[in-house]
């Protein structure tokens, strides 16, 4: 039988994905960092992974591709003039990095779920297909790893921003988050990179025992481990990315959150108690120029708050969806046998779960932010808005005409 390093499908988990060879289905295994376990196969799990894979390679690129067009979407209206904000910025990010991983999902998995299916074969997994595998390998970690700390990025931002107002107006500028997503971009790239020096593609005789496929080789992707300094340099790499990658930005992302929460709390708070101080002569409406003030106050700490929140609901999600990944991948890599037993079976749910994750963002936007909306249906619906108010036109001034014609008649 063959001796197959299995290249699992998540694609936010590549740094772990090449540790386990699928042969060595013993009652402990040795994990390439060296910890010897003895977690045993979860039957519940392997049904389901059974049962699931052939649907997610046909639900993925579905998925994918409305979450490209909404990312594209995101794009088009984040960068409109009366749009252009830090926060936005960000955001404008955000959306080309998880376009751009939905983007690469397509292909690798038509690739290798739907056109040969999920069984490894020679016509599968040829040369060229893991020539493929590990170009997307290397390029799903960097742009998704942008994405993870761009939201790092965006939840600092606000928090800035909203627990310290004029610290936030000099740090937090327009031309400050543009340079934070170069540096997010910059930095992740040189962070991830010098993984590939690790990866290898290696091969493998395959022979059918059914006799059904001609007998013939299979490529896949190695981590390089012959030599001393491959182990030492894919211990460095691992624990550069668990941390970075993975185990930071969850922490950091929990701590903003919390953050966020009690500023918001304390701004509503003080916003009360402002409201109960206000002078009987601006409720009356005595003084009409305060009044104005205190109004439009209110209404900007209101679009304030709901951009917080909004925002809080991407940071949220974003946290929900990459925390137990980044735990279980982590784990994965530390325990061999976790792996293959545990994580495998759910590197499918986990690659879906992300996908949506990538492209809800559109959803949220248009559903908590006046602003998007607004310019969104003024981008794409004006034509329809025009042609509507129009025909509106049109059918009142014929009924106006009738009238007229009627009390004529009479």
């Amino acid at each position: 039988m063959m001796n197959y390093s299995y290249l699992n499908s998540s694609f936010s988990d590549m740094t772990y994905n090449f540790t386990v060879p699928m042969s060595s289905h013993n009652d402990t295994s040795k994990s390439a960092m060296g910890v010897v376990t003895g977690i045993n196969a979860v039957p519940e799990l392997q049904a389901f992974q059974k049962s699931y894979q052939p649907i997610h390679g046909y639900l993925a690129p579905i998925i994918c591709v409305f979450g490209v067009v909404a990312n594209i979407l995101n794009i088009v209206v984040l960068t409109r003039k009366n749009m252009q904000t830090s926060t936005n910025v960000i955001l404008t990010g955000l959306a080309i990095s998880d376009g751009l991983t939905m983007a690469a999902y397509i292909p690798y998995a038509l690739l290798l779920y739907v056109i040969h299916g999920t069984r490894i074969t020679p016509i599968r997994d040829s040369y060229q297909v893991a020539h493929f595998q590990m170009g997307y390998a290397l390029f799903s970690v960097v742009v998704h790893s942008i994405s993870i700390w761009l939201t790092v990025t965006l939840a600092l931002f606000r928090y800035i921003f909203i627990r310290h107002p004029r610290l936030g107006a000099h740090y937090c500028n327009m031309h400050k988050a543009k340079i934070a997503v170069i540096a997010v971009v910059i930095v992740v790239t040189l962070v991830c990179v010098p993984y590939s020096v690790n990866l290898s593609i290696g091969s493998s005789s395959f022979t059918d025992p059914d006799g059904l496929i001609p007998n013939g080789t299979t490529f896949h992707i190695n981590m390089k481990s012959t030599h001393d300094y491959e182990k030492v340099l894919y211990s460095v790499n691992f624990w550069i990315q668990a941390i970075l990658i993975k185990l930071l930005p969850s922490f950091l992302l929990t701590i903003f959150s919390i953050l966020l929460v009690n500023t918001m709390r304390r701004a509503e708070r003080r916003r009360k108690r402002l409201l109960n101080n206000v002078p009987m002569s601006e409720e009356n409406g005595a003084t009409s120029t305060s009044s104005t003030t205190v109004s439009s106050r209110k209404q900007k700490k209101s679009r304030s708050n709901r951009t917080t929140k909004m925002l809080l609901a991407v940071v949220i999600l974003f946290l929900l969806t990459e925390t137990p990944q980044g735990v279980l991948s982590v784990m994965g890599g530390l325990d061999g046998s976790f792996f293959e037993y545990i994580y495998m079976p759910l590197g499918d749910l986990l690659d879906i779960i992300t996908l949506i994750n990538n492209g809800i963002n559109f959803v949220l936007y248009c559903t908590m932010s006046k602003q998007f909306r607004d310019t969104f249906l003024k981008l794409f619906l004006k034509n329809v808005l025009h042609q509507e108010y129009r025909r509106t036109k049109n059918t009142y001034t014929t009924a106006q005409a009738t009238v007229a014609t009627n009390d004529s008649d009479v």
